[in-house]
């Protein structure tokens, strides 16, 4: 019965475990491109994505690290994301680095890029493709940009395309709709740019890495970093944010346990309650007759009767008559019906006609003789 006894608890303990305690899985890829050929160096992203790294670590991420990736390290490691990502729970992408949009498109760019027409574009990774590997994950999906910095090479292919196209080459990114279960966070507004900072880490990713390890709900996160963002660069840079999540997810922090048990009866206000009833009183006996005999104390005097009056009192109803006989028949009917023997008898029996003298019955056994 100790095996029956195991078995049974660890079908308790499989039900009370939370979805956030199981072995889910978590990937991402974070990308940090500082050292451009092409283009003005940028000092911070090779340090943004060390230590956004080294946080998604601590949260239990695979990580996939690229710094300063040309085109084809970033075509590497994006499919080996992709590849990761088709059994994974929870997918993060995270780019620092220079990127831009064109026609509505937004472009990351590898650290060997140049721009010199339209058709160099072929050689960045578009963000929509990244967003769709992204999406192969089961459950949560976050796409992080801290990427809008000035790109005087953006300036370039304004030129080359001539100003009539110029308008098709706004400043900062495009916006991207989250699709469901999807979290997009850029470091500043849709068609802004974003600055690089002067500490080690740029003010986007100084907030990210403040916020991404708290216990708290992923959504409540992401508005936290979006307003130390705000406060930090004077209110000149406000991240924008996209979310389109239905449950709630935590990255890391208590999580609320449910357990398959019957309910529980609802606890009652005693103070409300009325108090019970006392118990019903057993019917009194009849009392007990007097019983004759010498008494122990003095005798008590029975009881007098009310006086009735007579007044109040109906009088008693006559007797009631007794049915009336039959009355007899006239004494002519009687005499005229008088029975007679023609011979002489005068009474009759049960055996017919006796006469008065013998007693023998008569032969004649009729009321009235003709014969005689």
């Amino acid at each position: 019965m100790r095996w029956l006894g195991c078995v049974a608890l660890g079908v308790v303990l499989w039900c009370v475990t939370p979805a956030d305690a199981l072995a889910d899985k978590r990937v991402a890829l974070v990308i940090g491109n500082g050292v451009y050929t092409k283009a003005p160096r940028l000092p911070n992203p090779p340090r943004d994505a060390h230590d956004v790294a080294a946080a998604l670590k601590r949260i239990d991420f695979d990580v996939i690290r690229g710094t300063d990736l040309d085109r084809a390290g970033m075509q590497d490691a994006i499919v080996r994301f992709a590849r990761a990502a088709q059994s994974a729970d929870v997918g993060l992408f995270y780019y620092s680095g220079h990127a831009m949009q064109f026609k509505g498109v937004n472009y990351l760019m590898p650290i060997d890029a140049k721009l010199d027409d339209e058709a160099d574009l072929y050689r960045f990774t578009k963000v929509d493709d990244v967003l769709g590997y992204l999406q192969q994950a089961k459950a949560l999906k976050i796409l992080v940009l801290d990427s809008c910095r000035n790109n005087p090479l953006a300036e370039a292919l304004k030129r080359s395309i001539g100003l009539t196209r110029a308008a098709s080459l706004p400043r900062g990114l495009a916006r991207i709709e989250a699709p469901i279960g999807t979290i997009i966070s850029y470091a500043t507004q849709a068609g802004q740019t974003a600055v690089d900072g002067k500490g080690r880490n740029s003010p986007y990713t100084t907030a990210f890495l403040k916020h991404i390890e708290e216990s708290r709900e992923i959504g409540d996160i992401f508005r936290d970093v979006s307003a130390d963002v705000y406060r930090a660069t004077g209110q000149t840079q406000l991240p924008e944010l996209s979310l389109s999540i239905v449950d709630k997810f935590y990255l890391k922090g208590p999580v609320s346990v449910t357990a398959n048990l019957p309910p529980q009866p609802t606890p009652v206000d005693r103070s409300v309650v009325a108090p019970p009833l006392p118990p019903a009183r057993p019917p009194r006996a009849p009392p007990r007759a007097q019983e004759v005999g010498p008494a122990a104390g003095p005798a008590t005097a029975p009881s007098q009767p009310t006086p009735v009056d007579r007044s109040m009192v109906a009088p008693p109803l006559p007797p009631a008559r007794p049915p009336r006989a039959q009355e007899a028949a006239p004494a002519t009917v009687m005499k005229s019906a008088q029975l007679v023997s023609p011979c002489g008898g005068s009474r009759q029996t049960s055996r017919g006609w006796t006469r008065r003298n013998r007693g023998t019955p008569c032969s004649h056994r009729q009321r009235l003789c003709n014969s005689c």
